[in-house]
This record gives C-alpha cells, sequence and structure tokens, in this order.
C-alpha cells in the first residue's frame, strides 16, 4: 500500500512540474510568436504600399504618354495630367502624392543616365506616409531633361521622347518592435519609364 501512495504522490508531483513548464514554454514562444506576428502586419502593409506605387507610377507614365492621333498632339505630356492620373491610381490606398516642381529632373545617387533609383534621402517627403511625384521629360533627338513641362507641346515633336514618373513614400512602421529595428520608416521608391508615342 505504502509503495503505490509513494507512485502516486510522485506522479502528481511531475504533473504538476509539467504543467508549469508548458506555461513558461507558452510564454517565451507567444513573445515570439507576436513579434513575427507584428512584423509581418509592417511588411504586409509595405508591400501593400508598393504595389500601389509602382501601379500609380506606371499609369502616369502611360497618361502622359498617349498619342492623340486626331489632334496629332500628346494632349497630356504635362504635369497636371501627370499627378491628376497618379492621384487617381494612388486613390484606393487612401494616399495622395504631391507633385514637386523643378526645372531640372532629380538626379539619382549613383548618378545613372536613366534617372532610375536610388535618390537622394532629400527626395523622399519628410511627413510619414507621404508620397513626392518627380516627373522627367527627355527630348527625343537632342536628350535634353527637363523636370517640369506645364503646357502640352501643340505639335508632335516629342514623338519617341521619354517620360520617367518617380514616385518616392515615407512609409510609417506602426510596431515599437520593428521600429527599433529600421527606425521610424522606410524609404519606398518606384519609377516607371514610357516612350511617348506619336506618328511620323
Amino acid at each position: 500500500m505504502f509503495p503505490v501512495m509513494l507512485a502516486e504522490k510522485r506522479t502528481r508531483v511531475r504533473g504538476r512540474r509539467q504543467r508549469g513548464q508548458s506555461l513558461v514554454e507558452f510564454a517565451i514562444s507567444s513573445i515570439v510568436l507576436l513579434l513575427l506576428t507584428m512584423g509581418l502586419l509592417d511588411l504586409s502593409r509595405a508591400f501593400y504600399f508598393s504595389v500601389n506605387l509602382e501601379g500609380a507610377a506606371r499609369e502616369g507614365a502611360r497618361h502622359a504618354a498617349w498619342f492623340n492621333t486626331a489632334q496629332r498632339t500628346n494632349i497630356y505630356l504635362k504635369d497636371s495630367e501627370v499627378i491628376s492620373a497618379v492621384n487617381a491610381a494612388l486613390s484606393g490606398a487612401g494616399l495622395v502624392g504631391t507633385l514637386v516642381e523643378q526645372p531640372n529632373c532629380l538626379t539619382p545617387t549613383d548618378g545613372n543616365t536613366a534617372g532610375d533609383k536610388p535618390y537622394p534621402a532629400s527626395a523622399y517627403p519628410a511627413t510619414p506616409n507621404g508620397v513626392n511625384v518627380y516627373v522627367c521629360y527627355t527630348f527625343p533627338t537632342t536628350g535634353t531633361q527637363t523636370g517640369e513641362m506645364f503646357v502640352a507641346p501643340t505639335d508632335n515633336s516629342w514623338r519617341l521622347g521619354d517620360v520617367n514618373v518617380i514616385l518616392l513614400m515615407n512609409f510609417q512602421l506602426i510596431t515599437p518592435f520593428i521600429q527599433s529595428i529600421f527606425g521610424n520608416g522606410i524609404d519606398l521608391a518606384y519609377n516607371e519609364h514610357f516612350t511617348i508615342q506619336g506618328k511620323p
């Protein structure tokens, strides 16, 4: 009788220890799972905004490059039309782009002549989740570039030129743990080139 009682007592003590151990293991693993979940939340948001920025840059460049055959002119090849098309594409994500007017095209930090990334930190918006929009127009024959066009050309002279629409965003992270790793935000950059359409 005595050895049976001793065995039961040992089993009860072992069961309590295992329950306590399981609780500690759960507490430790839940912290790791919580951090992973927060990281995935920020990563998902960054991916969502990245897709929207890419689509908006493409839509702005496509819109500007369009050629009106009846009028034989590029009626949308101007800043106001580009920013209108970009903002229409960004509206679904709740973002609004701000056109940055400058006479010269945005210069990449590595000096590439195509106007592709990387871009200087000063070109990104200072406000969280803000979007800066830059447009670069390249004339076809001379290769001269301009960063602003207030009025669409009235002739077909820009045919086969290039329009480059650049969107820069200061993406705001929301989870404190991820902020401690990457800072308060991540700079997102997308640009899209389109050949300006026309007929000889």
